[in-house]
């Protein structure tokens, strides 16, 4: 028996931040609470599989590739995710044509907006899923996400395959697409000072 966990990196992110928390995230722990309260000790049941997506500047900083390899590193010191990282694109922004059309620039500094984008990372995500139910065979998915356009691989998974899907985030972010195929959700809002780290103190 194994299970699956499956991360949004951005969608987490974001539910933290929200949390306004003076803490930080500690993926260990997150994933010592899925296995301790969903997976069956009696048959050994344990994520075989953990993956985390999300994209990286180009070129990824020196405190980026820091935190991906702490992400990477195999418990129990680690959570054991397997990093997939896409790119983000970026482009100048400019005023509708009903507007002029003109550059959107900062009122002081004049130099130009940019939209920043992830590209490809939900496309990643549902194709990994996919690929890891095909090779492993799990019956249990842990899912960070909240996206509805994970509808599709999710409902095969639940109805085809008689996968028990856990849905971990926070009611406000998760879709409501996703919601009636979880066996059930873990409300990040409501576990998380057990699975908070301290921030390191600030250096003078």
């Amino acid at each position: 028996m194994s299970a699956s966990w499956f991360v949004d990196g951005e969608y987490i992110s974001k539910v933290w931040q929200y949390l306004n928390r003076p803490d930080h995230l500690d993926y260990v722990k997150l994933r010592q609470h899925l296995e301790t309260t969903y997976c069956d000790s009696a048959t050994k049941e344990r994520i075989e599989d953990a993956y985390y997506f999300n994209a990286d500047p180009d070129p990824p900083t020196a405190r980026t590739n820091a935190y991906h390899n702490a992400l990477a590193y195999p418990p129990p010191g680690g959570p054991g995710l397997r990093i997939k990282l896409e790119w983000l694109s970026k482009k100048p922004l400019f005023w509708p044509k009903g507007m002029g059309g003109e550059p959107v620039v900062h009122p002081k500094t004049g130099v130009q907006f940019e939209l920043t984008q992830q590209k490809a990372v939900d496309v990643s995500l549902a194709f990994h899923l996919t690929l890891s139910y095909s090779n492993r065979k799990w019956r249990k998915l842990f899912f960070v996400a909240g996206d509805g356009d994970f509808k599709t691989p999710i409902q095969y998974l639940v109805e085809f395959e008689n996968v028990d899907l856990i849905l971990i985030g926070t009611m406000a972010t998760i879709s409501e697409e996703l919601r009636p195929y979880a066996r059930d959700i873990v409300k990040i809002d409501e576990i998380a000072s057990q699975i908070a780290r301290p921030k390191p103190p600030s250096k003078p």
